[in-house]
């Protein structure tokens, strides 16, 4: 479940479309806090895949889902892989393999959509 600040960010970059699945990953960056590092989210919208992070800081990456045909997980790291037309500041992400493939299905699911 989102929280506040996270939604608000997500509403923000995709002027306000609902996300179709939001997880919450295990990835964990410098985002601003004093003792510890802020989670990644990735979000599946309706057309894009959003990469978002909210604390002190905030950051935030959209790509189109059309762009991310070749994603997938990686057995041997435990990370999604998410392989887009342009470059990621962060496109592994560390998630259990159910939670890949809910993304890797909302992906899929989406592009033979569109």
């Amino acid at each position: 479940m989102l929280n506040k600040l996270v939604r608000a960010i997500l509403n923000a970059e995709t002027n306000g479309a609902e996300p179709r699945l939001s997880i919450r990953t295990n990835t964990r960056i410098d985002a601003g806090r004093w003792w510890r590092r802020t989670p990644l989210w990735i979000c599946i919208t309706d057309n894009d895949v959003v990469v978002l992070a909210a604390a002190r800081r905030q950051y935030v990456q959209r790509t189109p889902i059309n762009e991310c045909q070749g994603s997938h997980y990686c057995h041997t790291t435990g990370d999604l892989v998410i392989q887009a037309d342009k470059d990621l500041q962060f496109s592994r992400l560390a998630m259990s393999p159910t939670d890949s493939l809910c993304i890797l299905n909302a992906i899929l699911n989406t592009k033979t959509l569109n």
